[in-house]
């Protein structure tokens, strides 16, 4: 986030039929800090360098099938110009990365952001709590094994 904005990318999401935008990141590879990870995804989708301030968010999103744990970081832009990046794993022609931008939190209601919880962070003018929130996303009763 900076000033009243935040930091999201447009991308073609497996899980998706039309792009959305989202807020940066990836997987944590093997032997790899989930800190390491942070760093290493912001720098290779943005060209920006940051300094992790807040755990605000742990997400389950679990939709066939996917069951991915991410985990959303308030953090600090400390170097770099913000350019669009690319995920080394894929080739060029499967690149999912199209845009990013720091987008205004009044403007973030007009677009299709995932998971929906940003953009009621947004729609709140980036408050945040001061408790970490656990967000799970679901499609079985009482979420899995329920």
């Amino acid at each position: 986030m900076q000033d009243s904005s935040i930091l999201l990318t447009k991308i073609n999401s497996p899980t998706r039929p039309e792009p959305i935008w989202m807020p940066p990141g990836g997987g944590v590879e093997l032997g790899e800090s989930l800190e390491e990870a942070l760093y290493r995804e912001i720098l290779e989708e943005t060209e920006l360098e940051i300094k992790k301030k807040q755990l605000l968010w742990i997400y389950e999103f679990i939709e066939e099938p996917y069951h991915a744990i991410e985990f959303y970081f308030r953090c600090e832009v400390i170097g770099g110009n913000l350019k669009k990046g690319s995920d080394p794993e894929l080739k060029t022609d499967q690149q999912m990365l199209l845009d990013l931008a720091f987008i205004p939190f009044s403007e973030a209601q007009n677009l299709p952001i995932a998971p929906s919880f940003i953009k009621e962070f947004c729609k709140n003018g980036g408050e945040f709590f001061t408790d970490i929130r656990h967000i799970i996303n679901s499609p079985f009763e009482g979420g899995a094994g329920g």
